[in-house]
């Protein structure tokens, strides 16, 4: 409990023994700490007993559906949502903190974090990767877990303070073909929700949006002042939005094979 507010916690997980410890360690304070499990198969479930009993099996439908759940089991006035390959830093605990402590606590409903992502062996602080702001701590009572697939959000109707702490993330560790999977596999899932949006394939998304995206994170965003990495993230970003495209053309003839499993 701080400053009167007590603090929910949860993360959503799938064999990331690897991630977890960290991730679980920068919000071990948390007074309700959750973890929803997608039936891990590696050591994820006996390493998150170390820092909570509330531990939820549940079979993955989908990234929204599965934080939205997870959301609803955290209790506290306040919920902080992190990823297993998140962990917040000091400095952020120590700004949350500050303004729960503050004389009538907090005037807002939420707090923002910039997210800075390690890829290639580098922080990355372009390319539209930072300061990515992220809405993750928020008054339960008012907040919601909303978006599309594959990166849900939350939304409060209030005021969000942007904090300056970061939260980390440990992106792609498996490198540059661990992002291209990736990538491929978002495409997927937000090919096959346009399609049940009711939008359909463009050949002029096709041919401009996947050279336009290489332009936006390489050159406007400044990716090239990333080094390699930053051609990397352009050249991976205009990847997916090629994928989307060509999987949602696919969709709508009957001739998509069946969606990839989640890469490991």
């Amino acid at each position: 409990m701080i400053g009167g507010q007590t603090i929910g916690a949860f993360v959503i997980t799938y064999n990331e023994q690897a991630a977890l410890p960290d991730c679980l360690e920068s919000i071990k304070w948390a007074d309700d700490l959750v973890i929803v499990d997608s039936h891990s198969e590696d050591r994820t479930v006996e390493i998150a007993r170390r820092y909570t009993d509330r531990i939820i099996e549940r079979e993955f439908t989908a990234h929204t559906d599965q934080t939205r759940f997870a959301f609803e089991q955290a209790r506290g006035d306040w919920v902080l949502w992190l990823d297993a390959d998140e962990r917040l830093t000091q400095e952020a605990c120590d700004e949350i903190r500050a303004h729960l402590e503050r004389p009538g606590g907090p005037e807002c409903d939420g707090f923002s974090f910039p997210r800075r992502t390690y890829f290639l062996d580098r922080w990355i602080m372009h390319s539209g990767w930072y300061p990515q702001r992220k809405l993750r701590m928020f008054r339960r009572e008012v907040a919601q877990i909303v978006g599309p697939a594959p990166h849900p959000g939350a939304s409060v109707p209030g005021r969000v303070v942007e904090l300056e702490g970061d939260i980390l993330h440990l992106s792609y560790p498996g490198g540059v073909l661990d992002m291209m999977r990736r990538s491929a596999w978002f495409a997927e899932l937000a090919a096959s929700e346009r399609y049940e949006q009711g939008r359909r394939y463009s050949p002029l998304n096709l041919l401009l949006k996947p050279p336009l995206e290489v332009m936006k994170k390489f050159l406007l965003q400044r990716g090239f002042l990333d080094g390699l990495p930053g051609l990397c993230i352009a050249v991976g970003s205009a990847y997916y939005r090629f994928v989307r495209e060509v999987r949602l053309w696919e969709i709508e003839r009957g001739q998509a094979p069946p969606g990839m499993d989640e890469p490991l």
